[in-house]
């Protein structure tokens, strides 16, 4: 048995009830996505590509190159027990990674970059499952990416939203490779479509990951009342420009009134805008290839 879990397991029999500590383990833990997640990056080998590969890989998932099968197979391959892990905890409905949000500006963000390694290998799992006509396992794979994209936002920052519509990008651009390397049959065709119709336009809340991230600020400016002031205004104006894009002048003008040392940590918001308007074209206009 994996120490930490003797240990927790343990310390639950000792401050609960017998047979409730069980159920608190298996209930609480055993049913966390994020906990096979983890598991999935730890079982990742040679994930950590050169700047040469990542730049290939990355011209390949923005569909501006070809894949090809004979670089990336034996990658695939050796990370695909990672990548089987990551597909059963997607079959979770529960996905918390821990984050503690009184560490401020400080909660780690380590595990989006895994995620987007992991996520990457996936779409490159699909795309080598279809090349040898294992069109089931292509199908199983790039919806279980699409899952596990959204998870990756979970509660988290601005960052991990951006990471997680990375994923999502490229997961639903696999879902057109699937479609442009050879005729579906009806079955796996009605999968994805179901998969992308799920993707509501609002499935990433940008709204929550950047009051996270702005309202991480405040420990900066705990003696400062103009900072602080500031800082609020700003917060109010950024919800409101991400819930109507028309409000974009508005917040830029407060931020561009706010002290120097408060706008100058400020994420740009017209890009924010831009990666939010992207995942909603992507998605739009995959929708209208599945009909």
């Amino acid at each position: 048995m994996n120490t930490l879990r003797l240990i927790t397991s343990s310390v639950l029999a000792l401050i609960l009830p017998s047979g409730l500590a069980s159920a608190q383990l298996n209930g609480k833990l055993g049913e966390n996505a994020a906990l096979r997640y983890w598991s999935a990056f730890a079982q990742m080998q040679d994930s950590a590509l050169s700047d040469q590969q990542a730049k290939e890989v990355n011209t390949m998932l923005d569909g501006t190159a070809p894949y090809d099968d004979l670089k990336y197979k034996g990658l695939v391959e050796k990370n695909r027990l990672a990548l089987e892990t990551m597909a059963r905890g997607t079959v979770l409905r529960n996905c918390d990674w821990g984050l503690d949000d009184k560490l401020g500006e400080d909660v780690p963000v380590d595990y989006a970059r895994k995620a987007l390694a992991l996520g990457r290998l996936n779409v490159l799992y699909a795309f080598h499952l279809l090349i040898v006509g294992d069109k089931d396992r292509a199908v199983n794979a790039i919806t279980a990416g699409l899952h596990f994209s959204q998870d990756v936002a979970n509660g988290g920052s601005l960052f991990a939203t951006v990471a997680a519509k990375n994923l999502l990008v490229i997961h639903v651009r696999a879902v057109a490779f699937a479609l442009h390397v050879g005729e579906l049959p009806a079955g796996q065709r009605i999968v994805l479509q179901r998969a992308v119709a799920q993707l509501r336009p609002n499935i990433l809340n940008w709204q929550s990951a950047t009051k996270r991230d702005l309202e991480s600020l405040r420990g900066r400016f705990s003696r400062d009342p103009e900072a602080s002031a500031a800082l609020t205004r700003i917060i109010s104006s950024y919800i409101g420009a991400l819930n109507s894009s028309a409000n974009l002048p508005a917040l830029q003008e407060v931020i561009a009134g706010a002290p120097e040392r408060v706008a100058d940590l400020i994420p740009n918001p017209k890009r924010v805008m831009e990666e939010k308007q992207d995942l909603a074209d992507k998605l739009s206009q995959t929708r209208a290839m599945l009909q």
